[in-house]
């Protein structure tokens, strides 16, 4: 294969951007001479330009959202690193490239995505803050990208259906590959190190269920719906406790959050303070995540990495970032006393609790990015 280049909306070697998801592509696959690096897009010069843009689109009657989207910024973005690109590879995170790549005979483009922008738009409900004639000129054009493209990668199952039966994608050019956790590998190389030889000692028994949820979106992620599911467990003889990391108790209904062991951690940097994160969310048993929507939940990749059983929703992508066997999963629109009993068996059932954990640390280098760069080079390497 040519030279390999990731590229997403943004630094591709910065851990900030976009979760971190480019920067551990670029990351696990140069260790293993996949990648040759991560392009550097720099969005911050745009600040000026898209104000203007969103006071034109307001001005001609539209929506101002969308900016990201149109053909001037990305060529913009794009232009300081054109001479980086003929010759090789590249797999975007976005789900478009400027125009002059897509017509570009000497670049090989790939997409590595975790939803469609009509997936985006509709499925995350955001088509609204989004320019009507911005939002059909980008799909057009995510349309033409993925006709001229290699192949795209989609996050998962729910992704790769809807690419082949809303934008024709033919099927042997849409493939699926899960991304891994966004973790920080040093820091995971100590945890998992002293985290084996605990274990070798014999694991841990608890008298109390131990969850985490890690969110910073409480409503969508359904952070609300397991505080009532515990209360209503807890009214049922449920010994358990809770740490939340992200969301500040300030951001929820008092009513909600006025309940015993509960830890509200509020946000810890997994880049600057990695050691602690680690060692706050394998600290319990279970992570959880109940989201109403959602894309796939990298979160639960994490959970996993760190040996922790899991307790989701299976709404859009999330089933595919699961292992089946370490985890326990309810509808997106499961009520409250469901949560509750499948957490009141969770605490109750100690077995599988055992089953359900001893799973995930069987499988934990599953859910690493060396994992996922290995799918990725399987995928990629037959149509080099």
């Amino acid at each position: 294969m040519s030279r390999l280049l990731v590229a997403s909306m943004g630094d591709a070697a910065s851990p900030l951007t976009w979760s971190g998801i480019p920067y551990h592509l670029t990351t696990a696959g140069r260790e293993v001479g996949f990648v040759s690096d991560g392009l550097r897009l720099d969005v911050t010069r745009e600040r000026r330009r898209r104000i203007a843009w969103n006071l034109w689109q307001i001005a001609r009657g539209d929506r101002r959202g969308g900016y990201q989207y149109s053909v001037g910024f990305l060529e913009r973005l794009w232009k300081p690193v054109q001479g980086q690109l003929p010759g090789s590879t590249i797999i975007n995170c976005f789900q478009l490239y400027p125009p002059s790549v897509v017509a570009n005979p000497d670049v090989t483009r790939w997409f590595f995505i975790d939803l469609s922008l009509t997936q985006l738009f509709d499925y995350y409900r955001i088509r609204g803050d989004i320019g009507r004639r911005m939002a059909a000129d980008a799909v057009a054009r995510e349309r033409t990208g993925y006709a001229r493209a290699r192949g795209v990668i989609a996050m998962s199952r729910f992704t790769a259906a809807h690419l082949k039966d809303v934008y024709g994608v033919a099927a042997d050019r849409v493939h699926v590959v899960v991304p891994g956790a966004n973790l920080d590998p040093s820091a995971y190389a100590r945890w998992e190190g002293s985290e084996a030889k605990r274990r070798e000692a014999g694991d841990r028994a608890a008298d109390i269920l131990r969850l985490v949820m890690v969110s910073t979106q409480w409503e969508r992620k359904g952070l609300d719906r397991l505080l009532r599911a515990l209360a209503l467990a807890r009214a049922q003889g449920l010994r358990a406790s809770l740490k939340i990391i992200g969301n500040q108790r300030a951001d929820l209904p008092a009513a909600l959050t006025d309940q015993p062991d509960i830890t509200w951690l509020g946000r810890i940097n997994k880049n600057t303070d990695a050691d602690r994160f680690l060692r706050e969310v394998a600290d319990a048993d279970v992570g959880c995540i109940f989201s109403r929507y959602e894309a796939g939940g990298s979160v639960l990749r994490e959970y996993h990495a760190l040996g922790l059983a899991a307790f989701a929703t299976d709404a859009g992508g999330m089933p595919d970032f699961m292992f089946d066997d370490a985890s326990v999963t309810v509808p997106p629109e499961a009520p409250d006393d469901e949560l509750a009993a499948r957490l009141l068996e969770l605490g109750r059932d100690r077995d599988l609790l055992a089953r359900l954990r001893a799973a995930a640390w069987r499988r934990r280098h599953e859910a690493c990015w060396s994992a996922t760069v290995e799918k990725l080079r399987a995928v990629m390497a037959p149509a080099a």
